[in-house]
């Protein structure tokens, strides 16, 4: 009975599947015919993004990239998602998660060139025109969350995919989480496997390789989440204390690398929560609260602080706040340089 169930389960969602992916294939048959016209821009343009709803770590690839394209002039164009506001925005400091969307505002924070610009604009045409209009010394405009804005012409394309959910092995929304067939992984240039674990395995690699190259004959490379440790409310990095409790706050998809992490470093705390991009409500900053009376310190990412910062939280709060330190490195030693030269080189075609 129970396999019975599952395979009418599964029937039911690939029949709910197939409006989605037919939309979605006819959209992209229109680009590939040049029905729908793609933009052109003398900016070279890089595309960050994925084949499935959900985090893969896009925000600390783009900013993986900001410093590697140091010193070019650099723009990340982002949509800002779960923003209240409307239309373009040029991103300041003084702006909040609010106005411009907690993950550009957080690579925003990590600027400390001037020469960066953050915009914000669901059109990423509309977009790069701006900034050839009013910054035309930028050299180069990320798309965050671009794999399927195809109004705009790339240079590079680059594809995340989560090493623990690979996209050849997952299906169309709803029956899985992908936004338009694997078989579009074809547009990628470049495909980076992210969250990988330590132990990850030449033979995993290349099984990852040969499953990949049914779909896409991109350059393949993994990584894996670096953590670099805390940082106090002075910006200061400092070490996790094995010795206090913590309590992890989360409004992110898949939180589990983090308390992966923590208990490998025999750290110990407890989790709350919250679904992607969550605004934390007074009822939400009550309830944290009431947990903290049996926590040392508060835990949470960089992308949680941008939207926890503006509530009442930090002058409720009388115990410490920490946020993790989190970036990302190539699994092996020689895949960093590899994927700086092979970037270059699409990059310098234009």
């Amino acid at each position: 009975m129970y396999f019975r169930k599952m395979k009418l389960r599964t029937s039911l969602l690939a029949v709910a599947s197939a409006p989605y992916q037919l939309i979605t294939h006819l959209r992209n048959f229109f680009f590939n015919k040049g029905i729908l016209k793609q933009t052109e821009s003398s900016i070279s343009v890089i595309s960050v993004g994925n084949l499935k709803m959900g985090g893969t770590g896009k925000t600390p690839h783009v900013a993986y990239l900001l410093d590697l394209l140091t010193p070019k002039n650099t723009s990340v164009i982002s949509r800002g998602y779960k923003r209240v506001t409307k239309g373009l925005i040029e991103g300041s400091k003084t702006d909040s998660a609010t106005t411009l969307g907690d993950e550009p505002l957080e690579l925003l924070l990590r600027q400390p060139d001037s020469s960066f610009k953050m915009i914000v604009d669901s059109n990423r045409r509309n977009a790069l025109n701006y900034l050839k209009l009013n910054h035309p010394t930028t050299d180069i405009a990320i798309l965050d969350d671009g794999y399927q804005h195809r109004y705009v012409n790339r240079d590079a394309n680059i594809l995340l995919s989560e090493f623990n959910n690979p996209f050849f092995h997952d299906k169309i929304f709803p029956a899985g989480s992908l936004r338009e067939r694997k078989q579009e992984a074809k547009r990628a240039d470049i495909i980076i496997f992210t969250k990988c674990p330590s132990s990850i395995t030449p033979a995993e690699i290349e099984t990852y390789k040969l499953k990949t190259s049914k779909y896409s004959s991109a350059k393949i490379f993994f990584t894996e989440t670096q953590n670099h440790g805390v940082l106090n409310k002075e910006n200061k990095l400092e070490d996790l204390n094995k010795h206090k409790k913590y309590l992890l706050v989360t409004g992110i998809a898949n939180p589990n690398p983090i308390y992966e992490f923590l208990a490998s470093e025999k750290i110990h705390f407890a989790a709350k929560n919250y679904k992607d991009h969550h605004q934390f409500s007074k009822k939400d900053i009550n309830d944290i609260l009431k947990k903290m009376e049996n926590c040392d310190a508060l835990l949470t990412t960089e992308k949680d602080w941008m939207r926890l910062k503006e509530t009442n939280l930090p002058q409720l709060i009388s115990k410490e706040i920490f946020r993790l330190s989190i970036g990302i490195q190539f699994v092996g030693s020689e895949q960093s340089s590899i994927f700086s030269t092979y970037l270059n080189q699409l990059l310098s075609k234009k």
